[in-house]
């Protein structure tokens, strides 16, 4: 995302909220997200909104490092382009404030 990288130095620790809209539930979306989060030392959450179309996340790390996570979503779902009529999008995303979690996690 060249707007979260665009927003500061690539190593600030940043925290964003953001709501990916679109074919994101049902797909293993949250489960992705956490593991790739885990590879990028990315800590935070991750869960489902009622609407059954959003997932909403809170992405702390590295401004590169959250920047390439959501991009690397986004080239991982880019593969189920053939089965869904519309590509996840992100919503919307804002910097919040930090909340120093150590790991990232699943939220039901």
């Amino acid at each position: 995302m060249d707007e979260i990288l665009s927003a500061g130095s690539t190593e600030d620790i940043i925290r964003v909220h953001v709501l990916f809209c679109g074919p994101v539930q049902g797909v293993g979306f949250r489960w992705n997200m956490q593991s790739f989060a885990e590879e990028a030392g990315v800590a935070g959450w991750v869960k489902n909104l009622p609407d059954g179309a959003t997932v909403e996340a809170e992405l702390e790390g590295t401004r590169i490092a959250v920047a390439q996570l959501i991009a690397r979503m986004d080239a991982h779902y880019e593969q189920f382009d053939a089965w869904f009529p519309s590509r996840f999008e992100v919503g919307s995303w804002r910097e919040v404030s930090l909340q120093h979690d150590t790991s990232f996690t699943v939220r039901r």
